[in-house]
């Protein structure tokens, strides 16, 4: 369930809650500061990618290393892609393009350099239109599916990585991406490039670059010579401030392409059995060694295994962003369910039915502390999950099977 759908029903409860247990204009009143607050949020929603209100979208990567990605949207353009491709390469970097399906059918040859040159190529819808948000079931499966094809056909890959235009999202979003098997990649750094002068780009990404930082530039909207110029400027002083250049799967841990159905790969893990090794797992070693070996077939374990994930980062000292976070959400928990609990009492024992709707107001009002404390939080507070989660699993298979070895 999407923090959308969560906070749809929240608000439906405490309204429900408010009419049923208040009357007159006190009544009214509460129902439209609800409203409004509903309404606040659904926008904030629609328009902020990282709060992840619809959908869930990767807006930083590991910020373990001082390495950023480079990332270029509503490509291809005939003449500056190309010359931003040999600006790129005389820095030996790869970045992330995210192009339009029109203009991918309309320039296939500048499509295929990138793929050639080894960039990534990503799904930036088929149109890039204002109106792509507002487009529902058929409509924006088209706009998705049409992008993806024309990718395809440019360069034999289907693309994983779907990148919203504009970065507005909306609740039927989720089940089209599902369907591609798309993940939707964000950014954390946005210099709103295609119009300001290049000395303010430059300052406003240096200003906002951190490690593990997705930069959002456009290879159009500037001439050519302009674009490479301050491509190539920004490059060097981000490398002056010691920053590496990684593209965004190595950033993201997340591969760039689609395995094309039938294909197979194999892999190299003494921990993934073949069919024979199955069978003898299960006749000689029960069922339970037969599912650590399933989980350890797993992608995401394997990744743990050959990183082999330590808990090195939960010695340092926690950001205080993190730290005011986490104080948010617990205290959330506090606003929830016992101000329910204690408004309930205090309704009956002075009797006074205007208290019962302060309750549900305090829980609806707790999720909006929640999401705020998980948005302070939260990229730090999933990378630590993601390490306790990699490093616990990387011990447990690793234990099991070195006990099944003596």
């Amino acid at each position: 369930m999407s923090r959308f759908h969560t906070t749809t029903i929240l608000f439906a409860l405490t309204a429900l809650g408010a009419g049923l247990s208040l009357e007159g204009p006190i009544r009214y009143l509460v129902l439209g500061i609800l409203l409004f607050a509903y309404l606040l949020i659904f926008i904030l929603g629609i328009s902020v990618l990282r709060l992840n209100f619809f959908i869930d979208a990767i807006c930083r990567g590991d910020a373990n290393t001082k390495r950023v990605a480079l990332t270029f949207d509503d490509g291809p353009d005939p003449t500056a892609t190309p010359n931003l491709l040999t600006v790129l390469k005389r820095h030996q970097i790869k970045a992330a393009f995210f192009p339009v399906g029109t203009k991918v059918r309309d320039f296939p040859e500048v499509v295929r350099q990138i793929d050639q040159e080894g960039h990534i190529l990503g799904n930036h819808s088929f149109k890039h239109a204002w109106w792509t948000n507002f487009l529902i079931s058929g409509a924006l499966d088209r706009e998705i599916g049409e992008a993806q094809r024309a990718i395809e056909g440019a360069i034999g890959k289907v693309p994983a990585y779907f990148r919203p235009p504009m970065g507005l999202t909306n609740p039927h979003l989720r089940r089209r991406l599902k369907k591609y098997r798309l993940t939707v990649i964000g950014w954390d750094v946005r210099p709103f490039d295609t119009r300001a002068q290049a000395d303010k780009v430059i300052a406003r990404v240096l200003k906002k670059i951190r490690s593990g930082s997705i930069l959002l530039l456009h290879d159009r909207g500037r001439d050519s010579a302009d674009l490479a110029c301050l491509t190539d400027k920004l490059v060097s002083e981000i490398k002056d401030r010691n920053y590496t250049f990684s593209g965004l799967d190595e950033l993201t841990g997340i591969g760039a392409y689609q395995m094309a159905e039938g294909e197979s790969t194999a892999v190299s893990s003494r921990l993934i059995p073949s069919r024979q090794e199955s069978r003898e797992i299960r006749q000689g070693c029960g069922v339970w060694m037969f599912a650590i070996q399933k989980l350890a077939s797993a992608a995401y374990v394997r990744k743990a295994i050959k990183e082999k994930v330590t808990l090195d980062a939960f010695r340092a000292r926690p950001t205080p962003k993190f730290l005011v976070g986490v104080s948010f959400v617990v205290f959330s928990y506090v606003l929830g369910w016992p101000m329910v609990g204690l408004f309930s009492f205090l309704a009956a024992y002075f009797q006074a039915p205007a208290l019962l709707v302060v309750g549900p107001v305090s829980y609806g009002f707790s999720h909006l502390v929640f999401l705020f404390g998980m948005y302070l939080a939260g990229r730090d507070c999933m990378k630590y999950l993601d390490i306790a989660l990699s490093w616990g699993l990387r011990k447990a298979l690793e234990g099991t099977l070195h006990r099944r070895m003596r």
